[in-house]
């Protein structure tokens, strides 16, 4: 994949550093005004999520801080083209860090993926209105969102629950340590499912039915409301920022989408890696969000709006490991079979090895496999499991297209798309449009410093990620999609 980087000779100022706090690791880069990466002015901390058989999933909050501490001295050691005039920075989507009087983490933070709180979502969700809570918070009801992971820690730690000043989100409290300052952005407050989409604001229903107060959370601060370097820890210990402006933590999504160059609002990013995703920024109010999204206030004026899945890749994954299909994916000619016309005779597969998160969020469902015979083969199944992946982006699809319209473009990125590129003629037939797939090394990362370059330089204009290959739809096939899509869904009730 394309480094998509600049020489520092070549290099334009203002600079501003990109930071990621992924799954995987902290990484950090330099980035010049053009949007791209300042020679090899880039470092990465690797860690892992701390997780357990009933559910946990945790990483030490101030394990990141000193990750971002060891990135930044890594990628700001040398001399620089230029000055640092903006900060931008992302995290792993919906975290939670409880934090005493004195200033110190007192739990863990707990990510995304942590499910101790699946009683308290069942809870939850027998007292409140549902359908209505998605209206206004954009967000489902889930144990990946804050809401019941606070009634969980209330319930199941009262005496931390009782020593906790503020509940904060792991980019709100590297915030607080780097620059005495916790700043939690309106992208990253989202995330949490408990603020208004229109008004930014706590909801109230939700505060009282966890039990907290709107001062024990973070105020919700626009890219707008971005915090001066200068004074702070981090400009005693870094002074090559001192001239920088920190922006508040968005989440990885919007970073992604801007990383490989969704910007505006007639454009959809795709995401193709374990799990997948469809994301637009909408600068108009969606008066009525579809059942099947969610909707994620940036700013006063744009919206996150999309639907995930959780299985992929690891539908890819899947088919390698138990089909008789090699595991070096290159020795099966994929061209030849995801290129080939569709056929009735394929397997109908219901990809939800993980569970169905978009559209109708049923955790609980599982894959289900119809249409095979006795003649069936293994690369029929892949087949077959493919086309699932691309029927699973299609609901999506649909439902985007309530709430925005059509697309004026799509660009995708991700590894399970690296891997097996032909795969993509399955899903531009099953959309229907044209597909740029798009290379960018560490998107998230860069989609953080194009946020901070729309403050930094708000005139200047970010280069466009290469396209490796546009796919332009078969129309004859749009008919087969749209019969399997109902087959689809008819089977996925009973998943």
């Amino acid at each position: 994949m394309p480094r998509f980087n600049i020489s520092a000779d070549d290099a334009d100022g203002p600079l501003v550093v990109g930071i990621d706090i992924g799954s995987g690791g902290t990484r950090a880069a330099v980035y010049d005004v053009s949007g791209r990466e300042v020679d090899k002015l880039t470092h990465k901390e690797s860690h892992e999520f701390t997780v357990g058989d009933d559910g946990t999933s945790t990483i030490d909050a101030d394990q990141v801080v000193e990750e971002i501490r060891t990135a930044l001295g890594a990628v700001l050691g040398g001399e620089l083209p230029g000055t640092v005039r903006g900060i931008g920075f992302d995290t792993f989507a919906s975290s939670l860090v409880a934090v005493d009087a004195d200033g110190h983490a007192i739990t863990p933070c707990i990510t995304y993926a942590d499910t101790r709180c699946h009683a308290q979502v069942t809870d939850l969700a027998s007292r409140l209105d549902i359908d209505e809570l998605h209206e206004r918070t954009g967000a489902r009801l889930h144990s990946s969102y804050t809401a019941p992971r606070l009634a969980w820690l209330r319930e199941e730690h009262p005496e931390v629950f009782a020593r906790t000043e503020r509940f904060m989100a792991l980019g709100e409290y590297v915030a607080f340590r780097l620059l005495g300052t916790a700043a939690l952005g309106t992208a990253s407050a989202a995330w949490s499912g408990m603020i208004d989409r229109r008004t930014g604001q706590y909801v109230p229903e939700l505060l009282e039915a966890v039990g907290v107060q709107a001062s024990t959370m973070g105020e919700a601060l626009d890219p707008d409301d971005a915090l001066p370097v200068a004074g702070t820890p981090l400009a005693e210990e870094f002074p090559q920022l001192a001239d920088a402006q920190w922006l508040p933590v968005i989440g990885d999504g919007l970073a992604a989408n801007l990383g490989i160059g969704a910007l505006g609002a007639g454009t959809w990013g795709i995401s193709t890696a374990t799990s997948g995703a469809i994301r637009q920024l909408l600068d108009t109010e969606i008066s009525s969000l579809p059942s099947g999204l969610w909707a994620y206030r940036v700013d006063q004026s744009r919206t996150l709006v999309g639907s995930a899945m959780s299985d992929c890749g690891r539908v890819l994954d899947w088919a390698r490991n138990e089909l008789d299909i090699p595991f070096e994916i290159a020795k099966t000619d994929t061209e030849a079979l995801f290129s080939a016309p569709p056929s009735s005779a394929t397997p109908l597969v219901i990809p939800f090895f993980s569970g169905e998160r978009g559209t109708k969020w049923r955790g609980s469902s599982r894959a289900l496999f119809a249409n095979v015979g006795a003649s069936t083969t293994a690369e029929d199944m892949l087949r077959g499991a493919m086309e699932g992946v691309a029927l699973s982006f299609l609901r999506i699809a649909d439902q985007m297209r309530e709430a925005g319209g059509d697309p004026e473009r799509i660009v995708l990125s991700g590894g399970m798309t690296e891997a097996i590129p032909s795969w993509l003629h399955l899903l531009a037939d099953a959309l229907g449009a044209p597909i740029d797939h798009v290379a960018v090394s560490r998107s998230t990362m860069r989609g953080s410093a194009v946020m901070a370059l729309e403050r930094a330089a708000p005139d200047a204009a970010v280069a466009e990620a290469p396209v490796l290959r546009r796919i332009e739809p078969v129309a004859e096939h749009a008919a087969y999609y749209r019969e399997r899509l109902e087959r689809f869904e008819k089977l996925a009730d009973l998943a």
